[in-house]
C-alpha cells in the first residue's frame, strides 16, 4: 500500500475514532460536559501572562493535555515571557483538533542558547494541529527557530496542519521550520519577518517528505537569507516542489527572496505574489541577483517584481532541466537598478531539456552565454537577444 492508501485508510479509522469519542461524550456523560470546561486556557496550565514569569512550561502542558485530549486551548491577549523552549513529542496517534486558540497573544522570547522557541516532534502519525486567532512570536536574536514542526523519517507522519494568523519576528534561525513529513498544511495571513536566517523553510529530511503546502497571503521580509526556503536537508540537490503560494508579499531580503531547490513541480504555482528590492547583499545590475532562485522548472502566474537598491536583477534567475512558464508576470526597476539597465524578467540558463515559455509578461529576457536552454515570448515587452519584444509578436 502506497502512502497516500494507507494515509487514507488511516484518516477513515482516526474519523470513525473521533466520532465515536463525540458521541459518548454527549450521551454518557452530559453533567460532565455542563462542568467541565469546554476549552481551557494556558492559565489552567501554569501560565502567568506578566511578561516576566516564564510560562514555557505551561504552554508545553497545555500542549500535551491538548493532543492526548482532542481540544484547543485558549491563549488570552497577554505577553508571556518565554525562557525555555516550548516543547511537545507525541506518545500516541492523533486524530482530532487540538492546539492554540489565540486571542491577540504574544510570546517574548528570552532564550539566548540557539533552541526553537517552539518545537513539536511527531513519532506517531498526528494530525490536525493548528495555531489560529492571532498570535506573535518577538525572538531575542539569539534563539533558534520560531515554530519547528519536525516528523523524521518515511513511515510516521504530521500533516493537516493549520497555522493561520501568526506573526514570528527576530527570531536566531527561522521563522518557521517545516522539516521532514511534514505535509498537506496550510499557512495563511501570516509574517515571518527579521529572523537571522530565512523567513519560512519546508524541508526533506532523514527521508520525510514535505509536500503539499499552501502557503496564501503570508509576508516574507527583511530576513537574513531568504524569505522562503523549499529545500532537501539530505542532498545537496531535490527538495520540497509541491509549496505552492498565492498572494503576499516578499521584500529587502538580504539573498532571494524565494529559493526553490528543486523548482516547483506538476500543477503547484507560485501566483499573485509581489517582490520588492530582495538580494539586498548584492549590488544593484549583479547578475547573480534575483528575486527567485530555483532548479528545474518553475511555474509562475501574475508575478510582478520591482527592485531599486536591491540587488535582484531578476524576477527568476536559475538552471532549468525543464519546463518553465510564466503567465501575466513582470519585472521593473528604479533608482540604482534603473540606472543599470540591466533589468530583466528572466536570465536564460539550463539544458536542452530546459524552456522557458513567457506569455503576456514584461520585462525583457537576459541569456547566459552558452546555455542550451530554449525560450520563447509571446505577446510579451522588453528587450531580448532577439530584438525588442512586443504584443502581437512571438519570438
Amino acid at each position: 500500500m502506497d502512502r497516500r492508501s494507507l494515509l487514507t485508510a488511516m484518516g477513515g479509522v482516526f474519523a470513525a475514532a473521533a466520532g465515536t469519542s463525540a458521541v459518548t461524550a454527549i450521551t454518557t456523560t452530559p453533567a460532565a460536559a455542563t462542568t467541565t470546561k469546554a476549552s481551557p486556557s494556558v492559565f489552567d496550565y501554569g501560565a502567568v501572562g506578566n511578561g516576566t514569569t516564564d510560562d514555557s512550561a505551561a504552554f508545553s502542558a497545555a500542549l500535551k493535555a491538548a493532543a492526548l485530549g482532542g481540544f484547543m486551548v485558549q491563549v488570552p491577549a497577554a505577553t508571556y515571557a518565554i525562557a525555555n523552549p516550548i516543547t511537545w513529542t507525541s506518545t500516541t496517534n492523533v486524530g482530532q483538533n487540538w492546539g492554540f486558540q489565540c486571542q491577540g497573544a504574544t510570546l517574548v522570547s528570552k532564550i539566548t542558547n540557539g533552541a526553537d522557541i517552539m518545537k513539536l516532534v511527531s513519532v506517531n502519525t498526528v494530525r490536525y494541529f493548528r495555531i489560529v486567532g492571532g498570535l506573535s512570536i518577538v525572538g531575542s536574536g539569539s534563539d533558534g527557530n520560531g515554530i519547528h514542526l519536525q516528523c523524521l523519517g518515511s513511515a510516521i507522519y504530521f500533516y493537516n496542519n493549520q497555522i493561520d494568523a501568526v506573526s514570528i519576528e527576530n527570531v536566531g534561525a527561522n521563522g518557521l521550520l517545516f522539516e521532514g513529513n511534514v505535509f498537506e498544511s496550510v499557512i495563511s495571513n501570516s509574517y515571518f519577518q527579521n529572523a537571522k536566517k530565512s523567513g519560512a523553510v519546508f524541508a526533506q529530511s532523514q527521508g520525510g517528505v514535505c509536500s503539499a503546502i499552501n502557503v496564501i497571503s503570508c509576508f516574507l521580509n527583511q530576513n537574513g537569507q531568504y524569505g522562503l526556503f523549499c529545500t532537501n536537508y539530505d542532498s545537496t540537490y531535490g527538495g520540497t516542489t509541491d509549496v505552492r503560494v498565492y498572494g503576499g508579499y516578499c521584500r529587502d531580503n538580504q539573498s532571494f527572496g524565494f529559493y526553490y531547490n528543486n523548482g516547483t513541480g506538476g500543477t503547484s504555482c507560485i501566483e499573485q505574489v509581489g517582490f520588492e528590492n530582495n538580494c539586498r547583499s548584492l549590488s544593484p545590475g549583479d547578475p547573480n541577483g534575483a528575486h527567485i532562485y530555483a532548479l528545474s522548472s518553475l511555474n509562475l502566474r501574475n508575478v510582478g517584481g520591482y527592485n531599486q537598491p536591491g540587488g535582484a536583477t531578476y524576477m527568476v534567475r536559475g538552471y532549468f532541466t525543464g519546463l518553465t512558464v510564466f503567465d501575466g508576470c513582470s519585472q521593473s526597476a528604479g533608482g540604482a537598478m534603473l540606472a543599470t539597465g540591466k533589468s530583466r524578467l528572466v536570465q536564460v540558463n539550463g539544458t536542452s531539456a530546459g524552456y522557458i515559455l513567457m506569455r503576456a509578461c514584461g520585462g525583457g529576457v537576459d541569456i547566459v552565454s552558452g546555455t542550451a536552454c530554449g525560450w520563447t515570448a509571446q505577446n510579451c515587452t522588453g528587450v531580448s537577444p532577439r530584438g525588442n519584444l512586443a504584443m502581437n509578436l512571438t519570438v
